[in-house]
Parts: structure tokens; sequence; C-alpha cells
């Protein structure tokens, strides 16, 4: 990580979970900038993007894939958000949904907040990851294929190191109300 100019943005990283996926999966994403940055990344009425507290991607995710068994779910949490949920990490392992996977975006930096630092910079999340859901459950982006990924189980997580982008993502653009009807609509088809 010593060279973070050659990591890749928030969005790139994002749109490259979504592909490792033969179908879309259901995108829960975190207030701030993973929501701006997955809509960015390609917007779908199966992305739920969640506003309200901070690092609640990870327990809203737990929660639709247990409703949507037959559905692959994919949260996408910051760095900075899962460390005010990690409890729910292990809420996820005791439950061991077999759809559920959890996409950590790592910049280090509270990117959403004039990016100050992490208190979890110096965290190492792969390690997390694997005390959670195993070592064959928790790898790097970087080492993954869409071939690979296919035989992960899940409950997995998945870490991006990633460059701190250099302004914030784009405005949403979408009230809360309409993301709701959306999301709604996907979610009975």
């Amino acid at each position: 990580m010593s060279e973070l100019s050659n990591l890749p943005s928030q969005k790139d990283a994002i749109a490259a979970a979504l592909a490792l996926y033969p179908a879309r999966p259901f995108a829960v994403s975190d207030i701030g900038s993973q929501t701006g940055w997955l809509k960015a990344a390609g917007h779908d009425a199966r992305n739920l993007y969640v506003s309200g507290p901070m690092g609640l991607a990870t327990s809203v995710a737990l929660g639709l894939a247990a409703v949507r068994p037959n559905e692959q779910v994919l949260a996408i949490a910051g760095d900075g958000a899962l460390a005010m949920n990690l409890t729910s990490l292990a809420t996820i392992a005791g439950a061991k949904p077999k759809n559920l996977s959890i996409l950590l975006v790592d910049n280090r930096v509270y990117e959403f907040t004039a990016s100050v630092p992490t208190p979890t910079r110096e965290l190492d999340w792969l390690a997390v990851g694997r005390a959670f859901f195993g070592a064959d459950q928790c790898m790097r982006l970087s080492d993954l294929t869409p071939e690979r990924w296919a035989g992960v189980a899940r409950p997995a997580m998945i870490v991006a190191d990633i460059a701190a982008a250099p302004a914030k993502p784009p405005a949403l653009g979408m009230t809360p109300a309409q993301i709701r009807l959306e999301f709604l609509k996907a979610a009975k088809s």
C-alpha cells in the first residue's frame, strides 16, 4: 500500500466488484461516498442507497439477504463506516447467509467529511474479514476474477484498497422517497 497513486478509485472498485457477478446483485451502500460512487458506477433499481446513520449497509444487507435468499446481495461499506458497526460482522458470521458479501472499500479517510483520517487506517481489514468469515471467504478485490469469485462460499468479504478521491462523489440526485419507490419495484420483480 505504499504506492497509493496506483490504487483504483472507489467508483472503479465498486464497478469491478459488481462485475464479478454473472447477474446483477442487490447492492446496499453506506451513507456518503459509497452511495454517490455506487450510483456513479452504475445506477440500477436494485441499488439501495442507505441514508441515515453511518455504518448500516452491512446490517441492512443482512436483512435483505434474509428475505431474498435466492438473490445475491452485496453490502458496500467504507472503512470508516464499517468501523462504526463491526458487530454486524459477528452477526453475519453467526447467521451464515449463503447469499451475502461485503465489499470493504479502504481509503483510510472519511472521504465525505473532508478526508479526515479514520481511526482504523492501520487496521488489516483482510485479517478482520478472515477472522469472521475464514481465509477462503475474505480476499482482496485485486486477486479476484469472476470465475474465482463464483467458487467462494458466502458470507464473504472483499477488501478493496482504494485511492482517496480528489473530490466528493457526485450528488445522488434522488430523494429517500424516490429511492424507496424504485427499490421496492425492483424487489417485487
